[in-house]
């Protein structure tokens, strides 16, 4: 069977691509001749819009035309060739064929699950809810025609269902984690609590932060960067100082203002003193690493915290768990609460950095505790292979 898998290229190399590359071989391994029909989404324009858009209409809100705009371009792509085709990130959807299949992740996620938290931050652009209201319509539509929608999680099919309307025609996909990851057979040790993953909002890293200010005697690390991590170092910079003078900075403030670059007056102060006064965070930056690096992070981490809000999967919890971690998640934490026993194979906490802070306390002061908390987390991972997500995708394919 021939197979084109359709991609938006955003020119990185992430997770998603990982998960893409990786059914693409599985694929081929079995039989199947698959193309990745790459798309460039680095591109602004309105080309492929047919009505005009001023320049004027199109600064005020360029994220909403260039959806609009790669909506169409998927649309009218030519896809006869291929028998089967799975699209991928939104709107790649849109594409026309009678068998098609969507690995689905997310939506435009400002339009749909984050669209309130960023109206509350002040992150909406100009005419957001006309915009919300045109992409959930156009979305619901094209989803509605596709043969099979692979859900990434149940957060996410319970996401479909509530914005879209449509069930019957979702299924459940688990993605796999790495291969050399999932077969680890080195030495684990339990030290310091740890967060992987991108520096974004609202993967909430600064909750992390404020979470190791209150138990002092702990060492955390902070692995990889991302478009906030200056901010982010300035948050830390300022707690450590805050924590020292027992000085109180809400929750709210650090994790939706402080973490989109708004820090008032009273807060560029206190930054200030801080820098003056070199005092010792107990919370350290690791920047970018290589995948080995990742692994030796992972296996002498004492736990994997992962307090994003509102997460599609989870690949980082797993992967945590497959080094024989537990992992810390919020209860508004979308993929990552789904895979959690409270108690068992980690702690699903309020989103909140005292209740993040009590959780790695009672792993720290407890190292047994949290060894046989990674025995069972242990075992959760066993669960998420590649070869019980091809069997998935291979179902549905021969549908």
């Amino acid at each position: 069977m021939k197979i084109g898998i359709i991609k938006p290229d955003y020119k990185i190399n992430g997770g998603f691509e990982v998960v893409i590359n990786h059914i693409k071989e599985e694929l081929e391994r079995i039989g199947h001749q698959v193309d990745i029909v790459y798309v460039d989404a680095t591109e602004r324009s309105t080309n492929n819009i047919p009505f005009p858009v001023s320049n004027d209409e199109y600064e005020q809100n360029v994220e909403f035309f260039n959806y609009i705009n790669y909506f169409w371009k998927y649309m009218k792509m030519d896809l006869s060739l291929y028998d089967t085709v799975i699209s991928t990130q939104p709107p790649s959807f849109a594409i026309q064929h009678p068998k098609h299949i969507a690995l689905f992740y997310h939506h435009s996620k400002v339009h749909y699950d984050l669209s309130e938290l960023i109206q509350e931050v002040g992150l909406n652009k100009p005419f957001h809810l006309k915009a919300q209201e045109v992409i959930r319509e156009i979305d619901s539509i094209s989803l509605s025609k596709v043969s099979t929608i692979l859900a990434g999680s149940k957060t996410i099919k319970q996401r479909i269902a509530k914005y879209n309307n449509l069930s019957t025609n979702v299924d459940l996909f688990y993605a796999g984690i790495d291969n050399d990851i999932y077969n680890y057979n080195g030495p684990v040790s339990y030290q310091s609590p740890i967060v992987v993953g991108r520096h974004e909002f609202p993967k909430r890293p600064e909750l992390f932060v404020k979470a190791m200010k209150k138990v002092p005697g702990v060492q955390g690390r902070i692995i990889g960067e991302g478009g906030r991590t200056d901010d982010l170092r300035k948050i830390d910079q300022l707690l450590t100082y805050a924590a020292k003078q027992e000085m109180e900075i809400s929750d709210e403030v650090v994790w939706k203002r402080m973490s989109n670059g708004s820090f008032t007056n009273e807060h560029l102060d206190i930054l200030h003193k801080s820098q003056k006064t070199h005092l010792k965070s107990n919370v350290i930056f690791t920047g970018r690493v290589s995948k080995e690096e990742l692994f030796k992070e992972y296996a002498n981490a004492l736990c994997v915290v992962c307090p994003a809000y509102e997460e599609d999967y989870g690949l980082t919890a797993i992967e945590a768990m497959s080094f024989k971690k537990p992992v810390i998640a919020c209860t508004d934490g979308g993929g990552y609460a789904e895979l959690i026993k409270d108690g068992v194979n980690g702690f699903l906490v309020e989103p909140n950095s005292t209740a993040l802070a009590e959780a790695i306390y009672k792993l720290a002061s407890n190292p047994d505790l949290a060894k046989q908390m990674g025995v069972n987390a242990y075992e959760t991972s066993r669960l998420y292979s590649w070869k019980n997500a091809m069997r998935t995708i291979s179902e549905t394919i021969i549908k």
